[in-house]
């Protein structure tokens, strides 16, 4: 499968954020800035670590890798690809998670344990193409004896169902109001992406509700309390994408201090969460892209 293409399509970079979009949603083109020159990544792979963060930047206690590849714009217009996401461990390079989808035509998928020999699935995201049709998150209980294809096709399946919402039609904050706190998952500003390892583009996931302002030593956002964010940059982004790819991986960081005492759910559980919901995101934005690269050459 070819990863870069030679086409002269103009193409919106996916770490454009919400105030970008607006102004495209007035114009004629796909973006306003000029794609970035395609160099040669120079990613340390999963095991690389930054020291280009600045003393303000999110003081994560933990980080996964994201491997997804994602579209660029010859990928875009000859169609979809069947990509199962992996997530690693970048300190050992151990599986942590799989993301697995069984059709082609959908992207919905299940997220499975790398080290559960059964595969037994942890949350699904039905994902339904097309406006006014929003996204749904199965969290299945500990104890579940369905499998990858029932979680994602059954409609009598025990869970904890969560409407992934919009905050607005144009924005592409997402909003998940689950058992355990509310939360969003939007894109970092220019002076974010700055201040947190000089990201290419960052995605940040704040927990708004009331219970998240009694946690201490978190960084706050905009709406919220920092608990995850997700940087591209040469250094993290999956390696072979560039950034003018939509829906391409990159380093998962992650402060999930404010449940360590809890039981339930704990804090492996909140993780799950978080790393289903973060390629929800990518998923979304790589959808995005191939909307705006078809648009632009039709």
């Amino acid at each position: 499968m070819t990863l870069f293409s030679s086409s002269k399509a103009k193409t919106l970079a996916p770490e454009d954020h919400d105030q970008d979009l607006k102004r495209m949603s007035s114009s004629s083109s796909i973006g306003s800035d000029a794609p970035p020159a395609y160099d040669d990544i120079v990613g340390a792979g999963i095991g690389g670590s930054s020291s280009s963060s600045s003393p303000n930047a999110f003081a994560h206690t933990s980080q996964l890798q994201v491997e997804a590849i994602g579209y660029d714009t010859n990928q875009a217009l000859t169609g979809t690809t069947m990509e199962t996401i992996s997530v690693y461990n970048p300190n050992s390079s151990e599986l942590e998670y799989t993301s697995i989808r069984l059709k082609r035509s959908s992207n919905s998928c299940a997220l499975v344990r790398g080290s559960d020999p059964n595969g037994t699935p942890l949350i699904s995201t039905i994902y339904r193409w097309g406006p006014g049709r929003p996204p749904r998150m199965r969290i299945l209980p500990a104890n579940t004896s369905a499998s990858v294809e029932d979680a994602i096709n059954s409609d009598n399946i025990d869970c904890d169902l969560i409407e992934v919402k919009s905050r607005s039609f144009i924005s592409r904050t997402q909003k998940f109001e689950t058992s355990f706190g509310t939360f969003e998952w939007r894109y970092g500003s220019r002076s974010e992406k700055k201040e947190d390892y000089d990201a290419a583009s960052l995605l940040v996931l704040e927990r708004t509700d009331p219970a998240s302002t009694t946690s201490t030593g978190s960084k706050s956002g905009k709406r919220g309390v920092r608990i995850a964010q997700l940087v591209r940059n040469d250094e993290f982004r999956t390696p072979g994408t560039k950034r003018c790819m939509g829906g391409n991986g990159g380093r998962l960081m992650m402060d999930l201090s404010m449940w360590r005492d809890e039981k339930r759910p704990n804090s492996k559980d909140i993780e799950a969460f978080v790393v289903s919901s973060c390629i929800l995101m990518l998923k979304r934005e790589a959808d995005r892209f191939r909307d705006n690269t078809i648009a632009a050459v039709v």
